[in-house]
């Protein structure tokens, strides 16, 4: 097990343990240098004037950060089966009796999201995280926004934000900095629209947390690994997008734009439970959060508008508009769009950031614009799919590991997909829906899937003979 300890301050280490057991510190002071998680979260409140936060969504957004610190600082490797982490949080908060109420609910729920075992103890605070300033410049109003949405600059929350464009909502988007090329995307993609609806009052605020290497206290001193995978980012993206909103209005809504397919998480085989994708949208997930969020006083709501769309279908809803037509190229779906600048030595056709397009978000993004005809997209040239590229990448870590997932649950879907019961099991193996939700989402993968072998048969390339799909199957 992890034991991790959070610090507002440089006098609260007091575990009350063994010297032998091991403990892993990430230090949130003000004193930047002194800290070892780099964040400008206080942008979130000094943007708009305020000191501070109140006291609950400090809370929630100190929580927040302290599980992303020890997800992107823990390596997945070292656990038994190379995935389930059991993790510590010692967390300080303001609001201790409204936090420990809701503990098991909030280990349950963050556990669901990222696919480990978490424990939190939390112990009382009064120390505030960054209320020793004001600013007086360039802030933002309260008043010209009625709603809070992720912009990630992927397709799909590109696409959000022309839906609420669309819809004359005057919205706040909200980001994740993470690397520089990828906030520059971000910045060009949201300026395209706001300079095509210039009448309406969005703006783009982003944010970022880096947590450095934390500082270790007993066990084994041997150095950790950062883990890559970082399911809890989008936790950490909504309680930055709840901060802003509960300053706007308690009621002001918080949207995360996400196809409804990627959104269920249905396993692409019988041994990869939903790994390969979030499960940031899953009702699950949104209705335990919010449950959580309305018992402790965070009256902000969440939810996902295209819960009930394929990716294809959100893509058919904006081919016409101009910004979509020069601008949806550019969206970023890949897990990882900076490491194709580990491929520029071996060609300068080599774009950074760029969509790799063997990845799992970036299949599913291909397979989306098969359904409109055309896709501008510019993947990785170095990769090109087809039966050899499987070939040449076949090991259970390689690239072409997402591509035969996706295969294989293409295969399950054709020899399946007259058989109600057997593709409604699928859709509950994350956990139980509701029959509203199981019937949006039953039609959502069947049109998902009808996409995805639409983009397997416009590759060609042997990737047919592969997965063992024969022509006569899909023409029935």
């Amino acid at each position: 097990m992890y034991n991790i300890w959070i610090n507002k301050n440089s006098n609260d280490f007091n575990p009350g343990k063994s010297e032998e057991e091991q403990f892993f510190i990430f230090n949130l002071f003000d004193k930047t240098n002194k800290s070892n998680v780099k964040t400008d979260m206080e942008q979130l409140w000094r943007k708009f004037g305020k000191k501070s936060l109140s006291t609950v969504n400090e809370d929630f957004l100190v929580i927040a950060s302290s599980v992303f610190c020890a997800d992107k600082r823990l390596p997945r490797k070292d656990s038994s089966d190379n995935w389930t982490r059991i993790i510590k949080l010692s967390i300080p908060v303001l609001e201790f009796e409204k936090w420990n109420s809701v503990k098991e609910e909030l280990e349950y729920t963050i556990g669901f999201l990222s696919g480990d075992k978490w424990i939190f103890d939390f112990r009382q605070t009064d120390q505030r995280f960054r209320a020793d300033k004001t600013n007086t410049k360039n802030l933002i109003s309260i008043h010209k926004h009625d709603s809070i949405s992720l912009f990630s600059g992927g397709l799909d929350s590109f696409c959000g934000a022309l839906t609420l464009s669309e819809n004359n909502n005057n919205t706040l988007y909200i980001g994740f900095r993470e690397y520089n090329l990828l906030t520059n995307r971000q910045r060009e993609l949201f300026d395209s629209i706001s300079n095509y609806y210039p009448k309406l009052n969005i703006e783009l605020l982003l944010f970022s947390v880096n947590p450095l290497a934390p500082i270790r206290i007993g066990g084994d001193p041997k150095k950790l690994a950062v883990e890559s995978t970082s399911r809890s980012r989008s936790l950490l993206f909504i309680a930055g997008a709840i901060s802003v909103a509960s300053i706007i209005g308690k009621e002001t809504p918080v949207y995360i734009p996400e196809n409804g397919f990627i959104g269920v998480n249905v396993p692409l085989t019988d041994s990869r439970s939903g790994s390969c994708s979030t499960r940031t949208t899953h009702p699950i997930f949104i209705k335990s959060l919010n449950n959580i969020l309305e018992k402790v006083g965070i009256e902000n709501k969440v939810s996902n508008f295209y819960w009930n769309k394929s990716k294809g279908e959100i893509l058919e809803e904006h081919q016409s508009n101009p910004i979509f037509k020069q601008y949806a190229s550019r969206t970023l779906s890949c897990s990882h769009p900076c490491q194709s600048r580990y491929d520029k030595k071996k060609s300068d056709k080599v774009e950074t950031p760029c969509n790799c397009g063997y990845c799992y978000p970036c299949l599913i993004r291909r397979a989306s614009f098969s359904k409109i005809g055309k896709d501008n997209t510019r993947y990785n040239p170095l990769y090109e799919l087809g039966k050899d590229f499987i070939l040449n990448h076949n090991n259970n870590q390689g690239r072409a590991s997402d591509l035969k997932a996706v295969l294989f649950s293409l295969r399950r879907y054709i020899e399946h997909k007259e058989n109600r019961e057997y593709i409604r099991s699928l859709l509950m193996r994350q956990g139980p829906l509701d029959n509203e939700e199981l019937d949006g989402y039953e039609r959502v993968y069947h049109q998902s899937m009808e996409e995805i072998l639409e983009m397997v048969k416009s590759i060609g390339n042997g990737l047919m003979d592969f997965a063992g799909i024969e022509e006569v199957e899909i023409n029935e």
